[in-house]
C-alpha cells in the first residue's frame, strides 16, 4: 500500500470516528494531513554510482603433466674402506744363480740299451720283453699268458728270430720268466740290464720306456728297433690290497705290444716293466696320460720263485 493511501485511509477512519465534519471540511483536514505528513517524509540522499571494478584477466589454467614413469634407482653401494698402506718389505737379497742339471741323454741311453729289447710274440698277439741275463727274457705275465712257447723277434736286420720257454708266471705282479738257448745268435749289443731304484724321493724324474708297440718285420723275421717314449715319473704306488703289488705312475705313454718292455731311469737303469694304462676312473670318467708300470722291486721279489718255476 502506498504512503498516500495509507494517509488517507487513516483520516477518513478519524472523520468517521468525529462524525459531523463536512465534505469540504474533511477534504481541507486531509490535504493538511498530506502536507504535513509530506513534510516529515525525509528526501532521500542519492546512493554515490559504484566505481566500475576492471574485469579480471582470466587465469590460465595449466594443463597437467602426465604421471612420470618410476624410475628404480640402483642402491649405492658402499663407500670402500680405505686400507692401510703397505709396509714396504725389505729388498730380497739376490740368489745365486742355481747350477742348471743335466738334461739326461736319452738319446745315447737307447742307442746303448735298445738291442737288449726284443718282441715276444704269441699266436693271440705279441707284447715285449728284456734280456735279464744269458739265457733269460722277462715279460709281462698277460703278454704269454697259457702258453708254453713263444717266438722272440729281434730288432737288427739279419738277426732273425728264436723260440723261448715260459718257465714260471706270477699273474697277481704281471711278471714272466723265459728261457731260451744260449747258443741262440743274439744281435749285437744285446746285454743283461741292469737293476735300478726308484723310492717317493725320485718323482717328477725322467723315464723313457722301450717297446713294440709298432712293428716293422722284415722277411727275415727281425722287426726293427723298438719304439721309445719319454716322460717323468708321477707316483709310487701300492696297489698291495689288490694283490698287484707296487707300481710306477708315470706319464711316459704306452701301448698295445709295449706290455712288457723295460722302463729306464736318468742312469740308464730298469726301475720297471711296462703294464697298462688307466682309460676310466672307477666313477667311468674318461681318463688321459696316466700309465703303470710293475715297480722293480716287485720284479726283484717275484725271481726266487720264477727261477724254480714255480708260478702263481
Amino acid at each position: 500500500m502506498s504512503f498516500k493511501l495509507t494517509v488517507l485511509v487513516t483520516l477518513a477512519m478519524l472523520a468517521v470516528a468525529c462524525g459531523g465534519l463536512s465534505d469540504i471540511e474533511v477534504e481541507a483536514t486531509i490535504d493538511a494531513r498530506i502536507a504535513s505528513a509530506l513534510t516529515a517524509v525525509p528526501t532521500l540522499t542519492p546512493m554515490p554510482t559504484a566505481t566500475p571494478q576492471p574485469t579480471a584477466t582470466p587465469v590460465r589454467v595449466p594443463t597437467p603433466l602426465p604421471t612420470a614413469t618410476p624410475v628404480t634407482f640402483p642402491t649405492p653401494l658402499p663407500r670402500a674402506t680405505p686400507q692401510p698402506t703397505a709396509t714396504p718389505q725389505p729388498t730380497a737379497t739376490p740368489q745365486p744363480t742355481a747350477t742348471p742339471q743335466p738334461v739326461p741323454d736319452f738319446q745315447d741311453l737307447y742307442s746303448t740299451v735298445w738291442p737288449s729289447v726284443f718282441l715276444v710274440e704269441t699266436p693271440s698277439g705279441h707284447g715285449s720283453g728284456w734280456l735279464l741275463e744269458p739265457g733269460l727274457l722277462i715279460t709281462n705275465e698277460h703278454v704269454i699268458r697259457r702258453r708254453s712257447i713263444v717266438t722272440i723277434r729281434q730288432g737288427a736286420e739279419g738277426a732273425g728270430s728264436f723260440s723261448a720257454t715260459v718257465v714260471a708266471s706270477d699273474k697277481p705282479r704281471d711278471i714272466a720268466l723265459l728261457r731260451f738257448n744260449t747258443s741262440t745268435a743274439l744281435q749285437a749289443g744285446a746285454a743283461p740290464l741292469e737293476f735300478g731304484v726308484v723310492t717317493q724321493a725320485d718323482l717328477a724324474g725322467p723315464l723313457m720306456a722301450l717297446g713294440y708297440s709298432s712293428t716293422n718285420e722284415r722277411t727275415d723275421g727281425s722287426v726293427g728297433a723298438p719304439t721309445a717314449n719319454v716322460g717323468v715319473l708321477s707316483q709310487v704306488v701300492d696297489f698291495s690290497s689288490d694283490g698287484f703289488g707296487l707300481n710306477l705312475e708315470m706319464d711316459t705313454p704306452i701301448d698295445p705290444g709295449d706290455s712288457g718292455g723295460p722302463v729306464f731311469n736318468a742312469d740308464g737303469q730298469v726301475i720297471g716293466i711296462n703294464r697298462a694304462v688307466l682309460v676310466n676312473t672307477a666313477t667311468g670318467q674318461r681318463v688321459v696320460g696316466t700309465f703303470y708300470a710293475v715297480h722293480i722291486d716287485e720284479i726283484i721279489a717275484a725271481l726266487p720263485r720264477l727261477r724254480n718255476g714255480l708260478s702263481r
